[in-house]
């Protein structure tokens, strides 16, 4: 059996690619002798290609700013490779990519079966409707599967399946009673827009007493949210880690008591740095935004839920936790995602895909 993964070209440092490639490794140690490849629409050749590893690829590299004729152009090279190739199955991991896979396919008369896995919120992104060009649908969030639902989908070819996270055998505890909170930021540096680092940083500004905020991660906005945060006169309370290749190992390593797990986005695809943080028994404080932290979140239990935008009740939360007014078992935090974790995962991906192309 031959699947094919096709999507636009990613930048190589993302949660998505490592989804991705874990997958791949997973379906090659499949008993059923499952071949997987990757296909990129590109426009130029600058996505770091390491994550690849031992996968296979092909890139289909187009610059015309005409936007009929670089598709066209993009059709053309996908159409020529499904005739070379033949796969069974075709993934499509971005929603313009569903389009190209339907109509090289009409081109190519390749007979392969099409699914969507998205991995961003469709509210937000360009082309949400080519999703519908697809045969089945993988949803990562329960709020994915609801907008696909809504753009006219059939509830039954569209399959939940989240995304993984290993189990860990670390528990990375609270502060001792007494001793500052420690609040954990792990993400791109986007001052409003998606992130809004913005309102991470007013919301721990109403912080009484002392306590600390560990930020890693680097973007576009890096400067601009270390001088607001400058400008807030809370400077001190933080340390900027940048980007880290191994970000939760400087977490244990070197951070080693975390109280919560900050998210604030304004919308989510599915916010992974939620799952790695309670795998390590870690709870957390997040926005209620789509799509995602619901699907993660039991409040009181593994973290806690504020209406996206509001400073005042996510400030109040950390108060709350910096006080000892709201306290979690770190240790138990793990064993509430079980259904998340790899096994339970990779079950529920393949009976997915698998028991559609078996009818």
């Amino acid at each position: 059996m031959k699947i094919a993964f096709i999507g636009e070209a990613l930048s190589g440092f993302g949660g998505m690619e490592t989804v991705i490639g874990d997958v791949i490794d997973k379906l090659r140690a499949d008993p059923r002798q499952i071949q997987c490849e990757m296909f990129f629409f590109c426009r130029n050749d600058s996505m770091d290609k390491a994550w690849l590893r031992d996968i296979r690829y092909t890139c289909s590299f187009s610059n015309i700013k005409l936007t009929p004729l670089r598709r066209a152009r993009h059709v053309h090279a996908f159409s020529k490779w499904l005739k070379q190739n033949g796969p069974d199955i075709i993934i499509c991991i971005d929603v313009i990519s569903c389009w190209y896979a339907h109509k090289a396919r009409q081109k190519s008369g390749v007979n392969s079966v099409i699914f969507a896995w998205p991995h961003f919120s469709l509210e937000h992104k360009k082309h949400a409707e080519c999703v519908t060009w697809a045969d089945y649908h993988l949803a990562i969030s329960s709020g994915i599967a609801r907008q696909m639902a809504a753009r006219g989908v059939d509830e039954q070819r569209i399959s939940l399946v989240y995304n993984p996270v290993a189990v860990k055998s670390t528990i990375i505890p609270a502060p001792a009673p007494g001793e500052p909170a420690v609040f954990l930021y792990v993400g791109r540096m986007k001052f409003e827009g998606q992130k809004r680092i913005k309102d991470l940083l007013d919301g721990v500004s109403r912080l009484k007493g002392e306590w600390r905020l560990h930020v890693i991660g680097d973007g576009s906005d890096f400067e601009k949210c270390r001088h607001y945060g400058q400008t807030l006169g809370i400077a001190r309370n933080i340390t900027w880690h940048g980007w880290q290749a191994a970000p939760w190992q400087v977490v244990e390593n070197d951070i080693r008591n975390v109280s919560a797990l900050l998210l604030t986005s304004s919308f989510e695809g599915f916010g992974m740095a939620i799952l790695e943080a309670m795998s390590y028994g870690i709870p957390c404080v997040s926005s209620d935004c789509v799509s995602g932290p619901r699907d993660m979140i039991q409040p009181g239990v593994n973290g806690e839920l504020y209406p996206p935008g509001d400073v005042g009740r996510f400030a109040a939360r950390l108060n709350a936790i910096s006080a000892g007014e709201l306290t979690f078992d770190h240790r138990q935090i793990p064993k509430t995602i079980t259904k998340f974790y790899d096994d339970n995962y990779f079950q529920n991906l393949q009976a997915a895909i698998f028991s559609k192309i078996e009818k």
